[in-house]
């Protein structure tokens, strides 16, 4: 129920009449739609998601081939494709987030390595870790 509801949360950050783009791990499908936002005219916003492993790579690769000029970057959790929260990629936003919002899922196993693991993340705020990291990404830019 959450994941739907989420669906559309990137409209908060999204330029009216933007182009969204699904960077999945597919090289045939991101390929495939390079060519397709080449063909946008010049000034269009385009809003790109892509997940964890690899995502800043992935935005940055995507963007340059397709000559998008990137303007906001989001770290989004749970998944780009459906936020449930969209953090600015900048320490201070993504310190806040962590010492006030992030919390260890509730399941058994898990729940004290994760939130040992948190408690290291909150004492150290390793910013360029936690961003490499992060489940998802959704990236703003326009087509130059």
């Amino acid at each position: 129920m959450g994941t739907e509801r989420w669906k559309s949360n990137w409209l908060a950050v999204s330029p009216p009449g933007a182009v969204a783009v699904d960077l999945g791990r597919s090289r045939a499908r991101r390929h495939a739609r390079t060519q397709e936002v080449r063909t946008l005219p010049a000034g269009t916003p385009v809003v790109l998601f892509a997940s964890a492993p690899g995502a800043i790579r992935r935005c940055k690769a995507f963007a340059a081939a397709s000559g998008v000029a990137l303007q906001d970057a989001y770290l989004a959790f749970p998944s780009a494709q459906a936020p449930a929260y969209l953090v600015e990629d900048d320490p201070a936003p993504l310190r806040l987030f962590v010492r006030t919002i992030l919390v260890a899922p509730p399941r058994r196993g898990f729940a004290s390595p994760l939130a040992a693991g948190l408690a290291v993340v909150r004492a150290f705020h390793p910013w360029r870790l936690l961003r490499s990291v992060a489940p998802g990404r959704v990236v703003v830019g326009r087509r130059r």
